[in-house]
């Protein structure tokens, strides 16, 4: 069962809690969902589909996420390195205005206070980095 209670752990649990965060914080109140948060959505959804399936058309990955593999270091935990690059693509992808929530100036021009929620590199930038789970990914299911 690791390789369902690792995903929920590391990968989905942590968004539930940003989504909470956001949907609860009036700084991001103006914030409107648009068409790539949505993707990052559904590759979270195929994420999700994928790990539900895996036990009955995916038994390699079951077997490779339940015993320890070498990481890219040699070092065993290669699935909990997997999890995280997605946890961090996905996050990019979803809530990249949570990410560049570091950056706001604390005393916004007019422009800066417009502009707050384009967050369009920092998606740019998780949509790059998702091409390594998800090579990573179908290296397993193969």
């Amino acid at each position: 069962m690791k390789y369902f209670y690792l995903p929920l752990i590391i990968v989905y649990l942590p968004l539930m809690g940003m989504y909470i965060y956001q949907r609860g914080n009036r700084k991001y109140a103006d914030f409107r969902w648009g068409v790539k948060n949505r993707i990052g959505v559904w590759f979270a959804i195929l994420l999700a589909l994928i790990i539900l399936t895996a036990k009955l058309f995916f038994p390699f990955f079951v077997n490779s996420i339940n015993i320890d593999w070498n990481d890219y270091r040699g070092r065993s935990g290669g699935e909990i390195y997997l999890f995280i690059q997605w946890l961090i693509a996905l996050t990019l992808l979803i809530f990249p205005h949570i990410i560049k929530r570091d950056n706001w100036s604390n005393n916004p021009t007019p422009s800066q206070f417009h502009d707050r929620f384009n967050a369009h590199l920092y998606w740019y930038a998780g949509l790059i980095f998702s091409i390594l789970p998800i090579s990573n990914t179908l290296t397993l299911l193969n």
